[in-house]
């Protein structure tokens, strides 16, 4: 039975302890978010000792069920005020689930900067001083060299360790490719408890136990099948998530000029296309990455400049859209450098990119500027003003500025759709329980639900609630999403997802365990909010939206309150 790791980093002690019966059965965002509920005073300061970092695989993890290595990390948002859960792909989950491990629960704040060594024989703390302001490509190359290959690496860069609340939590993949949990300032909570980093060594680890090992190949082979076999993920391995741009462009509601317009003039030059075309010239440019072991798409990429010196691993749509098109940047190069330097400062590319919009509106750079805004980034190493502000997200630059059009929902960015067509994700964003967030329920049309309209005003709290209780279940079994879309329009393919979930848990699971398990989910992050003093009222999309027609469309977000209000009743 796997147990909890609690580590308490002002004693620099540990103790592995049994899953108490309401943590049973759980992993992923389910466990971040049931351990904050229990554990977090809702009305605690996010950056104070009283707040936790929760680190958990998911149900899934480290067993042959394909693309079963997303790593769930939680805790009270300095961000948005609310439970939160950031999640990644990478190493890090499947050596967890190896080691035997259901969740780190880490705890108090170390007295100076450390780092922590998780292997089969217990936890190890450093003192890591002189990794001080490090920024993550240096500290993983760094923590890879003395701790070696097999290993997995959580990170802060200098943005975590000065608390900015767009900071983000670094993970590797197999290979040593920065990937993030981004959102909700999850690094500046890493940062607040003095710790740099996390390695994790699986070498000799017991593996994970599975109930039924037969019943699990089965399913895993069938359901491995089935993802393959959709069209969508042929895309995805030629093009990767960039493959968005243009058909998000095309339906008007690609972010551009701080949602302002839906269309941007230059998108060709930053899509999917236009990047492969690019990588084709480029020495040791890859369309295609792995970020995890057990991937059957390998959406990811790794872009290379000119020379084929790596840039970034992976560039895609959502900074493609947030840095890009959002910011009238259409410099694929420019765009690249810039999530570079979000990487290594250890910042979400996507609040930053919101940010960076603000700005421009507000006349610190002129739109398009790619230059001006790596600069104004990167001036965040120099302690400048202006660069914290950034970092802080766009909700803060916006204020700061003064700004009336602020994109956020509970101080969150929007993703790279307007809500103004696409309303089914409007009101997610609105409705989330961790802010505005795509991955919690993203509505967009697909041919294999020809009847829904995304523009309507009407009928979107139904796929909107569906679509936020079934990414809930993906994020807890530590599922990809990407792999999870194809079970949407394949719905009897569910089935074998299921069977791989009750195959390692030993529990008897019907065919609605999936919307059952994210239900509960969202029941627990929705009752800590409300704790926190979190009301309808903050389950809203800026005015603006509501207001302002969106060119080419005439349309604006027009769904009634009292529908977003009951999108999440259970």
């Amino acid at each position: 039975m796997k147990k909890l790791l609690r580590i308490k980093l002002d004693s620099k002690t540990y103790l592995y302890e049994d899953c108490p019966a309401h943590y049973m059965n759980l992993g992923g965002r389910g466990l971040t978010s049931k351990i904050i509920s229990h554990e977090v005073s809702p009305k605690a300061d996010p950056l104070g000792e009283e707040n936790k970092l929760v680190i958990a695989p998911g149900i899934l993890a480290g067993t042959v069920a394909p693309n079963n290595g997303r790593i769930s990390i939680g805790a009270k948002s300095p961000l948005t005020g609310t439970i939160k859960e950031a999640n990644a792909g990478g190493a890090v989950a499947q050596k967890l689930a190896r080691l035997g491990i259901a969740a780190l629960i880490i705890e108090g704040k170390s007295k100076e900067l450390s780092a922590i060594k998780i292997d089969k024989r217990g936890v190890h703390f450093t003192d890591a001083g002189i990794l001080k302001g490090m920024g993550n490509y240096a500290l993983i190359e760094r923590l890879k060299g003395e701790h070696g290959d097999n290993t997995g690496i959580i990170g802060i860069g200098p943005a975590g360790e000065m608390m900015l609340r767009a900071a983000n939590i670094t993970v590797t993949t197999p290979d040593f490719k920065i990937r993030a949990a981004a959102r909700g300032g999850l690094g500046a909570v890493m940062g607040s408890k003095n710790l740099k980093a996390i390695i994790v060594d699986d070498t000799e680890a017991q593996g994970v136990k599975v109930a039924n090992p037969e019943m699990l190949k089965e399913a895993a082979s069938e359901l491995s099948k089935g993802i393959l076999s959709h069209p969508l993920i042929e895309g995805l391995k030629v093009f990767g998530t960039p493959i968005l741009v243009m058909m998000i462009n095309t339906a008007n509601a690609l972010p551009t000029r701080n949602y302002s317009m839906g269309q941007f003039a230059d998108a060709e030059k930053i899509s999917g296309e236009y990047m492969v075309e690019v990588m084709s010239r480029r020495p040791n440019s890859h369309q295609t990455h792995r970020c995890m072991s057990g991937c059957i798409i390998g959406c990811s990429n790794i872009y290379t400049d000119e020379k084929g010196n790596e840039t970034v691993s992976g560039l895609e749509y959502e900074t493609l859209g947030l840095v890009g098109s959002n910011c009238m940047i259409g410099n694929l190069d420019d765009v690249a450098l810039i999530n570079r330097l979000c990487n290594d400062l250890g910042l979400d590319t996507m609040d930053v990119g919101a940010a960076i919009a603000c700005a421009m509106e507000a006349g610190i750079l002129p739109w398009g500027d790619g230059k001006g805004a790596y600069a104004l980034i990167e001036s965040i190493k120099d302690d400048s003003e202006k660069g914290k502000m950034i970092g802080n997200g766009c909700f803060y630059t916006g204020k700061a500025l003064g700004l009336a059009r602020i994109p956020h929902v509970k101080g969150q960015s929007l993703a790279a759709y307007d809500p103004r067509v696409l309303k089914g994700t409007g009101v997610t964003y609105a409705t989330s329980p961790m802010g505005a967030d795509h991955t919690c329920g993203n509505a967009l049309p697909s041919p294999a639900n020809p009847d829904y309209n995304p523009a309507a005003p009407t009928g979107q709290k139904e796929i909107s609630g569906f679509l936020q209780r079934y990414f809930a279940a993906i994020d807890s079994l530590g599922f990809c999403l990407f792999a999870s879309l194809p079970l949407l329009d394949i719905p009897e393919l569910q089935r074998h997802l299921i069977a791989c979930a009750a195959s390692i848990t030993g529990q008897p699971l019907d065919e609605n365990y999936l919307i059952a398990l994210g239900g509960e989910v969202i029941k627990t992050e929705r009752g800590f909010n409300t704790k926190a003093g979190f009301t309808s009222k903050d389950d809203r999309l800026p005015d603006f939206f509501t207001k302002e027609a969106l060119p080419g469309t005439d349309t604006v977000f027009d769904v009634k309150e009292e529908e977003i209000d009951t999108t999440l009743n259970f």
